[in-house]
């Protein structure tokens, strides 16, 4: 039979463990992802680019790439830390200026997905998660 001494113990004991326990993060993909499903975007296979473009980095997960007049939002497999290093490059394996998902890399992460969006939703993509 436990004691009670024990038992109150052993309850202490797991509040204080429960207590240190890295807190939760919330995945920062989630309003990416509902902003996908909201705005029904549909991926597209193929992006094009001219000359010169600039992304700004979302998640490790996501990107906007801009072209000139043309917005991508651009998906990775799996996430990319290496979006920190400068410069970014494209590693386009079958076209020059296109980028295809499934196919090609940027920086060598493997692009899930590209979906076309308008000037109004990339601004409203870099501003999901930042505070009033």
């Amino acid at each position: 039979m436990i004691r009670r001494d024990n038992f109150l113990l052993a309850v202490l004991s797991v509040t204080l463990l429960h207590g240190c326990a890295p807190p939760q993060v919330a995945d920062e993909n989630v309003p990416i992802d509902d902003f996908i499903v909201v705005s029904e975007l549909e991926p597209i296979k193929v992006a094009r680019f001219r000359y010169q473009y600039h992304y700004t980095q979302l998640t490790e997960h996501y990107i906007v790439l801009v072209s000139r007049d043309d917005y991508y939002l651009v998906e990775f497999r799996r996430r990319c830390r290496e979006l920190n290093m400068l410069p970014i490059e494209p590693d386009v394996r079958y076209e020059r200026n296109t980028l295809r998902a499934g196919a090609d890399t940027i920086r060598g992460c493997a692009i899930r997905r590209i979906f076309a969006i308008d000037k109004s939703q990339a601004e409203e993509l870099k501003s999901i998660g930042k505070g009033p």
